[in-house]
């Protein structure tokens, strides 16, 4: 998958999925950075397992913590704990899983709610706590 460019006088061969906007210049690989697992966490998670993982930490309210920011946003924009709490079991994942800088896992889950269409970032920590990042 290589391909032969032209440049003035010789011919240079590079590697497509190194290539970068300057044709005498070339990327390194991309590494992925290896995370450190415990042992039931999986490596990827599926929008299917995520839904489920959140789902079921959401039967109990003791699981869900609602960061001071998202409690800002809340009062804010009038949305009530029984509406995330219905949000978090009851709607679908619109964005992610992916990874967050702190390493959790998270997700936006949307719903609509006594009428209102909300959205939660929700950060799934250890599998054990729902973390509510902000909500709109």
């Amino acid at each position: 998958m290589a391909t032969i460019v032209r440049l003035q006088t010789s011919l240079v061969t590079i590697d497509e999925r190194f290539y970068t906007y300057h044709i005498d210049r070339c990327m390194g690989k991309v590494v992925p950075i290896k995370r450190k697992t415990s042992k039931g966490e999986a490596q990827n998670l599926s929008v299917h397992d995520a839904l489920k993982m959140v789902r079921q930490l959401a039967q109990d309210s003791k699981n869900v913590f609602v960061v001071t920011h998202a409690q800002t946003r809340q009062r804010q924009r009038q949305i009530s704990r029984r509406q995330i709490m219905t949000c978090l079991q009851k709607g679908v994942i619109t964005e992610g899983p992916f990874l967050n800088h702190h390493g959790n896992w998270q997700v936006n889950v949307s719903r609509i709610a006594a009428g209102q269409s909300i959205t939660c970032v929700v950060a799934i920590e250890l599998e054990r706590k729902l973390i509510v990042v902000t909500v709109f």
